[in-house]
């Protein structure tokens, strides 16, 4: 595609130009949209706060279909992402937040005198979810044609040769990333959370509100899964003393929190012990918090790193359809239908948990923001559009913040730091999700579950909800975390995927959700909210 000059006086007329591109290459009307406006807001940027004084920009097609937008401006500062902590008053937040919804997206660095910005045009996080779907269906017929066709001995060498080690090398894979992820994670988590607090009251009293919730929602979902899963699962193994560091398998209070400190910092990220990881990473997310600017650099340093390993982390589950393909063919052959059972009855109880966790929302308004709640009852299903279409809260960051605005009244004093810092930290439909799982894995391989062990996933269910990794199904890391505490192996990653790819969308809209729950009442309690606008239509 020949390259179009952008300069501030013929903006809009290039800007028609870069559309009639993308259209020439059959790019859907809503990437068109989505890309023209990260153009424009990265344009502007690059013009009046790079000081460039035109914009290159050009449409790439590569060799495997990939449509990239490359921007490129000479003689301008590195282009870099603006972080939320860094706003000020004076600053366009719609801008700033469209850039941190879509940073997935953007990629920038620098070639020789030009500050390049590489734009991904195509949102991939629908076809990746589209191909699981594909893959859960295809891997069941799979499976039963070959029951039906095939002989046991090939159906034994086929599961040997191909899709053991294909489950191997994945495996491998996402251990090799797991303690950093989690580690660098929750770092940022927790320095968000630390940000918010720094506001004073009013964040203080939000970061209340966020932890609280996600606690309820934690707690909530595991009292029903224990209802839910008194019966039992059906039994895939049996947790011995060999699965759990060679002791006899034991699990307290008093042990959980005497062994969560490690003697040293490096021995728990080598030896993959993930409770001390979590550890020492809310413990450097509190004093990066309170050094500040003292150690701006290292704050820099851990930015990057986890930008690195979310990038290994999206490459290693952009392999997921052939995962989740490879695990529901083995359910077909084994015929295990009372797993299939078990996983339906997990999905119907998280969505009794995610309408339990709305009817708290609305005591919240009630009893917190001294209003009815049935107004935001009616307004909240018109912000799920997005999220659930596009399984991420980041994304649809700028579209809730408006809503909040227009629809429920509340001040752009509370929702410009609120959603941001929720969109990060407040995870209650993730917290769902993550408890439920838990008990179901956990009553699989026959641990017993008391009052210690709930007490034990209660905590780490809510510190790894708040440094979720930012990429589509990050929860199956978190899922490994928790289950592996108590000795399940990873082995079970497919089957996460799978339950991930039916309960992703509507436990993200709860995430939203919660996010502008919580926002809303702080705008209550410190009289920020126009009553007019919510109690309208």
């Amino acid at each position: 595609m020949e390259s179009i000059l952008m300069t501030a006086e013929n903006f809009s007329q290039m800007n028609e130009e870069l559309e009639k591109q993308l259209e020439r290459l059959k790019v859907k009307p809503r990437d068109i949209l989505n890309t023209e406006l990260l153009v424009e807001e990265i344009f502007w940027l690059m013009i009046n706060r790079r000081n460039a004084k035109q914009v290159k920009v050009r449409v790439v097609k590569n060799f495997f279909g990939k449509v990239q937008v490359r921007m490129s401006a000479a003689d301008s500062p590195t282009f870099s992402a603006v972080n939320i902590s860094e706003w000020s008053e004076d600053e366009d937040y719609y801008r700033l937040l469209i850039l941190k919804a879509n940073r997935q997206r953007i990629n920038w660095f620098r070639e020789k005198n030009f500050s390049v910005v590489i734009i991904n045009v195509r949102d991939e996080s629908n076809r990746l979810m589209k191909l699981t779907l594909v893959s859960m269906a295809g891997g069941v017929v799979c499976g039963v044609l070959m029951n039906l066709i095939l002989s046991p001995e090939i159906i034994s060498l086929i599961e040997k040769d191909i899709m053991t080690p294909i489950n191997t090398m994945f495996l491998h894979a996402l251990n090799m990333v797991i303690a950093p992820v989690i580690f660098f994670s929750i770092i940022s988590g927790v320095k968000g959370m630390g940000e918010g607090v720094n506001l004073g009251k009013v964040g203080s009293k939000l970061i209340g509100l966020y932890v609280s919730t996600m606690g309820i929602a934690a707690a909530i979902t595991l009292m029903l899964s224990m209802i839910f899963f008194q019966s039992g699962a059906p039994q895939v193994a049996k947790i011995t003393a060999d699965n759990v560091t060679g002791q006899p398998y034991e699990f307290s209070l008093v042990k959980f929190v005497v062994d969560i400190i490690p003697n040293n910092l490096v021995s728990p990220i080598v030896d993959g012990n993930l409770l001390q990881v979590i550890f020492i990473a809310v413990l450097s997310g509190i004093c990066l918090t309170a050094l500040g600017e003292k150690v701006k650099l290292l704050e820099e340093l851990i930015n990057n790193c986890n930008e690195l390993f979310m990038k290994m982390v999206g490459m290693i589950i952009s392999f997921m359809p052939l995962i989740v393909f490879s695990a529901m063919m083995s359910m077909a052959l084994d015929t295990n239908t009372e797993l299939l059972l078990e996983i339906s009855k997990l999905v119907f109880l998280q969505l009794v948990c995610l309408i339990l966790m709305l009817g708290i929302y609305m005591l919240m308004i009630l009893f917190l923001g001294k209003i009815t709640p049935l107004p935001f009852l009616k307004k909240i299903p018109s912000m799920w559009t997005v999220p659930f279409a596009t399984s991420s809260s980041s994304v649809s960051m700028p579209i809730t913040m408006r809503l909040c605005t227009e629809k429920l009244g509340i001040s752009p004093k509370i929702s410009s730091f609120a959603i941001p810092i929720g969109t990060t930290v407040n995870m209650n439909g993730a917290c769902i999700g993550l408890s439920s799982m838990s008990i179901m894995f956990l009553k699989m391989y026959g641990v017993e579950v008391d009052l210690n062990t709930l007490a034990a996933i209660l905590a780490m269910t809510v510190s790894l909800s708040v440094g979720m990794p930012a990429v589509p199904n990050a929860g199956v890391i978190c899922i490994l975390t928790i289950v592996g505490t108590f000795g399940v192996p990873n082995d079970i990653a497919g089957l996460v995927f799978c339950i991930g790819a039916l309960c992703d969308r509507p436990i993200t809209c709860f995430n939203v959700t919660g996010d502008v729950a919580a926002a809303f009442v702080l705008a209550r309690t410190e009289n920020l909210t126009d009553e007019k606008i919510y109690l309208g239509n």
